[in-house]
This record gives structure tokens, sequence and C-alpha cells, in this order.
């Protein structure tokens, strides 16, 4: 069961770790731009959690629930990226679906990866970092 920062940190770390990579992608491809979008994030938050489990121990649900959500989402599109593109039989309407949702839980990335970036950010500015 991950209930703790540090349990969320390693979450996120192994989603950048275990990324696919892409490799018949070029590597300027709308599908590599994003492997490499969410591989980051989740490596800089997964450190920055686990960071700052080792200064402030477990911490409360609320504080470490965004970056277990932030691991969910990344490993969603993850998988959903190694589906795009991918099919024994073309289809063009499996493939736009599936782009909208790629859309859709990259804009829920952002919004999670901006919550743990300034809750990491606010900790290191008010000196508890």
């Amino acid at each position: 069961m991950n209930n703790s920062m540090d349990d969320a940190g390693c979450c996120l770390l192994s989603v950048a770790w275990n990324i696919a990579p892409l490799l018949e992608s070029p590597p300027t491809s709308r599908r590599a731009s994003l492997r490499a979008t969410v591989e980051e994030t989740c490596r800089v938050t997964g450190l920055g959690a686990r960071s700052w489990s080792a200064c402030h121990g477990a911490g409360t649900e609320a504080e470490y629930r965004p970056f277990l959500q932030l691991a969910d989402v990344a490993y969603e599109i993850a998988t959903l990226l190694l589906l795009v593109g991918d099919f024994l039989v073309p289809d063009l309407e499996r493939e736009h679906r599936r782009w909208v949702e790629i859309e859709v839980l990259m804009s829920r990335l952002e919004e999670l990866s901006g919550w743990t970036s300034s809750f990491l950010g606010a900790l290191t500015l008010s000196g508890r970092a």
C-alpha cells in the first residue's frame, strides 16, 4: 500500500524508469515529446518527493496523494502512447480517440505537476526543506 511521501516518490521514479522508449518515432515527434515530458516530470517530482520525505517523514494523505495521482496519470499516458499508431489494422477513429484521451490526461498531468511543484517549492522557499 502506498501511504507515504516516500512511497509516492518511488512510484513516480518507477514510472519514469519504466516508460518504454518509442524506437520508431523520430525524436521530434509528438509522441516522443510527450514521452520525454512525462519521464522528466516523474523523475524530478519523484526525487523531490523522496527528498521531502527524508526531511519531513511520511506526510499526510493530503500531501502525498497528489504525487500518487501524478504517477497514476503518467502511467496511463505512457501506456496510451504505446498504443497510438500501433495497430494490426489501422483505425483512424480509434487513434483519434486515444489522442484525445492523451491530451486530456496531459492537462491533468500539468495540473498535478503544478500542484506538486508548488508544494515542494513553497517548502524550499520557506526554509523548511
